[in-house]
């Protein structure tokens, strides 16, 4: 493939995290009992807690020996749970909001970051686009089933900008950024670490808006109601792992971030961009769930989804692992 001159932001790293598809640990000293566990963990720094309790043998210490499938976005990793190739994934809560409709088994087992305005739209100003209205027409790369169809939605309506008055490109998080900057797309919905590739190729033919107006979205650790039932010890495990990650990363963020920036192969800028927007925090909120029942009113309305019914989405969080290890973590009203 040409590369037409392209400088991607940290090259190797995008590429790696794309092509990626199994991340088994190596250390040796596993418990004798350990459980193993395999985790489908979305390539981006709200995931940061999963690789640091990894790195650091948090998981191992409380009996869970983890395998990390990397995946590039939270459909993936959940597709993959519901398929059986992992135990557990991570996923924005967009991701729970969609599934609910028709696979009752996913269950939350908590969050491990919520994020505000990481989620952009990056467009090229040589298309004529100079404000937010000037989108009207033009074609949009968004990976679709994702957080940032919701905000993009919301953002075009805000502008005053019908979905059909646009040309949505249903792409991946790189094919996104390949696509935008050879200028086969005009503008392109996504998160970090890739909205910082757009703009570092565009550079000064770049114009972006935070998408999400100031509500967060939360990234999730989902698994099902049968894992929960067979292999309690390994939630267990896990939870106390990421639980020891916020620990390690509020007293110790300069090495959390080294963890981080290395595992997913960033550049200290475009690990910084990501990780100002993001709150490194495993908990279960009513705000989550008020977010989650507000994403499927809205399936509902634009018609996303056949059901005209919001499910009961209370069902779809397991709140009794993380009541056990920390019962302040827990806020969802019950």
């Amino acid at each position: 493939m040409k590369r037409k001159g392209i400088v991607f932001l940290g090259v190797a790293g995008i590429i790696l995290l794309a092509a990626l598809s199994l991340f088994s640990c190596e250390r040796s000293s596993v418990p004798e009992k350990a459980e193993k566990l395999r985790v489908g963990v979305v390539t981006q720094p709200a995931s940061a807690l999963v690789y640091i309790a990894e790195q650091q043998d948090m998981f191992r210490r409380e009996g869970v020996s983890t395998s990390i499938q990397n995946c590039q976005t939270g459909p993936n990793a959940v597709e993959d749970l519901l398929a059986g190739k992992v135990d557990v994934a991570t996923a924005a809560e967009f991701v729970l909001a969609m599934h609910g409709f028709k696979d009752k088994n996913l269950r939350a087992v908590g969050t491990i970051s919520s994020s505000t305005d990481a989620v952009e739209i990056i467009a090229r100003k040589d298309r004529g686009i100079r404000k937010p209205e000037n989108l009207k027409g033009k074609r949009i790369g968004i990976n679709k089933g994702t957080i940032n169809e919701f905000f993009l939605n919301t953002f075009l309506s805000f502008n005053g900008i019908l979905l059909k008055e646009v040309q949505i490109v249903n792409l991946n998080p790189l094919e996104m950024v390949t696509a935008l900057s050879e200028g086969k797309i005009d503008a392109a919905s996504s998160f970090p670490p890739y909205t910082g590739a757009m703009k570092k190729n565009l550079a000064q033919n770049a114009v972006s808006w935070p998408e999400q107006g100031g509500q967060a979205y939360y990234f999730l650790l989902i698994t099902t109601e049968e894992v929960i039932r067979a292999r309690p010890r390994a939630i267990t495990g896990l939870l106390k792992g990421v639980l020891e990650a916020e620990a390690f990363l509020a007293r110790s963020e300069k090495k959390a971030k080294s963890i981080v920036a290395g595992r997913l192969n960033l550049d200290h800028e475009s690990l910084l961009d990501a990780w100002s927007k993001t709150h490194f925090r495993v908990r279960l909120d009513q705000d989550l769930l008020t977010l989650i029942e507000d994403e499927a009113r809205w399936a509902i309305t634009n018609k996303y989804v056949d059901s005209t019914k919001v499910p009961n989405y209370f069902n779809f969080l397991y709140l009794e692992g993380l009541e056990k290890l920390r019962p302040d973590a827990v806020g969802v009203i019950h």
